[in-house]
Order: structure tokens, then C-alpha cells, then sequence
């Protein structure tokens, strides 16, 4: 009767409880270390970024790292863009850097009311802003106070550029 050789596991067999440890631990460390890549004070940033970023300068370290990822996604845009749409970035930039925080959450809440609106209706509102901008500024003044007493709207009902007259003639005599 020949004698069986003792049956031994394979050592991958023993490893592999190591290996998945070690492929967590190596995952968990991905994720802890990926938020510093982004979470970058103003002067680690590279030089092309500043130069491009320079509006927020002031506010960069208070900015969350989502916001500052963000932010350095269109840095790396701005070169591939036309010269009238980095003079119009870096307007909006320094508009932005001037409003309050209250004022930029305003304005991301409006962005995301248009978001949700049909097609048809988003793309009505440059036209309805440009009808506004263009009346006289008694008329913008009478909008903004009708619009400063009017009932709030309810919280699901997106906000809509204001309406300009239909014709010149119903400005009111002084």
C-alpha cells in the first residue's frame, strides 16, 4: 500500500486574508490621503493657478475642499479658452469674490432652481434678464421694490428672471 503524501493548502490559500487586509488598508489610505491633494492652502498652489485663481486669493483658505477642487478644475480650463472667455471667468471671478456668503448661497440656490427647470423655460431667462437690463433704471427700481414687498415664494417653486413691461408705454408719469 503506497503511502499518501500529507495534503498541505495552497500558500496563496494563507495569504489571502493578509492580502484582503492589506488591500483594504491600502484603499482606506487612498481615501484619507485624496482630500489633501485638493485641500491646498493659496500658496502651495502653482504659480499659473494663482495667477488665474487671483480673485479668490483672499478667501482660498476659508473655501471648502470640494470648492477649491472645483475652482481648480476651471483653473485648468482657463488656458484652453478663448481670450473673451477668460476676460469673462475672471469677471465673474471677481464678482464672485465680492459677494457675501449669504449672497453666494443665494445665487448657487438660484442656479440650481434654473437647473430643474424645462429646457424651453432656461432658456427664456438670458433673454428675460437682457429685457431687464435694457429698461430704464426707474423701471429696474419699481421691479426691485415690488419685488422686495411681494409674498415669498414657496420653497419648491424656482425663481424666475422679472418680467420687463410688454411695451414702453406703461411707464407711469411722474
Amino acid at each position: 500500500m503506497p503511502l499518501n503524501p500529507p495534503t498541505f493548502s495552497p500558500p496563496q490559500a494563507a495569504n489571502a486574508p493578509i492580502r484582503r487586509l492589506a488591500a483594504l488598508l491600502f484603499a482606506a489610505l487612498i481615501l484619507l490621503a485624496a482630500p489633501l491633494v485638493h485641500a491646498q492652502k493659496w500658496s502651495q498652489l502653482k504659480p499659473d493657478e494663482q495667477r488665474v485663481l487671483a480673485p479668490l486669493a483672499k478667501d482660498w483658505d476659508q473655501l471648502s475642499d470640494a470648492r477649491k477642487k472645483k475652482w481648480r478644475e476651471v483653473a485648468a480650463k482657463q488656458p484652453s479658452m478663448t481670450p473673451e472667455q477668460q476676460q469673462n471667468l475672471n469677471s465673474r471671478m471677481q464678482g464672485w469674490s465680492q459677494m457675501s456668503p449669504e449672497e453666494r448661497k443665494k445665487a448657487r440656490e438660484n442656479y440650481q432652481s434654473l437647473q430643474q427647470l424645462p429646457p424651453e423655460k432656461r432658456a427664456a431667462v438670458p433673454q428675460k434678464w437682457d429685457e431687464y437690463r435694457n429698461l430704464p433704471p426707474e423701471q429696474r427700481e419699481a421691479l426691485q421694490k415690488k419685488a422686495a414687498t411681494a409674498p415669498a415664494k414657496p420653497a419648491n417653486v424656482p425663481p424666475t428672471a422679472p418680467t420687463a413691461p410688454a411695451t414702453p408705454s406703461t411707464k407711469t408719469a411722474p
